[in-house]
């Protein structure tokens, strides 16, 4: 079983580059804000704010961001909103897509969802680093949300999770070529792994590429329309 580890609205960056002389075009649909803009992460919290962390494609009046950062006070302190900056809920997202984000019709509601078998250890990674009253990834996976009929699965995202419950995305080190030439993995459509099996089988050769002090773990991504 499936469950929620939280929803997120995204736009996917879609930048070309060149790593080591391998041209990429970045297509991930990632929750991670290495490789997406994310709406509104860690900036929702006023305490959080400062205005270079904004995308450039989001602007508001100073009366609306008021408004903004007392929706996202309000949701964490309901511990509907959790640090580094997810909702808990689709409802809420929604509802703040549908309040805040009515000019960028591009954006999308991602959600990701991790298996049972893995909660253990990403709680054990979070919760030892964070306050009791402090909503992280910890306090929702112990809820135990089950992972929703609706929405659809469009692949898995491994994920480097750090203790204070941000993401480090396998895509930020541009390994495509590797997994492919190494693990013969091809990526699909939406520039994620096809299966939970093909995150694990490449989880350690990443962890060693990346070299940061985070547990890699496979995440169910569904896109919500």
């Amino acid at each position: 079983m499936y469950f929620t580890a939280g929803y997120y609205l995204v736009i996917p960056k879609h930048e070309r580059g060149t790593v080591n002389g391998y041209t990429f075009i970045s297509r991930v649909w990632s929750v991670s804000t290495y490789i997406s803009y994310v709406y509104p992460s860690n900036w929702g919290f006023s305490w959080e704010y400062s205005k270079r962390q904004v995308p450039k494609n989001f602007s508001l009046a100073e009366s609306e961001l008021t408004k903004l950062h007392a929706c996202i006070n309000a949701l964490f302190e309901q511990s509907k909103y959790g640090a580094p900056g997810f909702f808990f809920e689709q409802k809420d997202a929604l509802a703040f897509q549908e309040q805040f984000l009515s000019d960028l019709p591009q954006v999308r509601l991602l959600g990701i969802f991790l298996h049972e078998s893995h909660c253990s250890t990403a709680n054990a990674e979070v919760e030892p680093h964070t306050s009791p009253d402090w909503p992280t990834l910890a306090t929702l996976l112990q809820q135990r949300v089950p992972e929703p009929e609706a929405g659809l699965t469009i692949g898995f995202d491994l994920l480097g999770l750090f203790d204070y419950g941000g993401y480090e995305p396998f895509s930020y080190h541009v390994l495509e070529e590797e997994y492919h030439t190494l693990f013969s993995i091809e990526l699909n459509e939406y520039g994620l792994f096809p299966g939970e099996a093909d995150c694990q089988r490449v989880a350690s050769y990443t962890d060693t590429i990346a070299d940061e002090p985070a547990t890699w773990l496979p995440f169910k991504v569904k896109l919500f329309t």
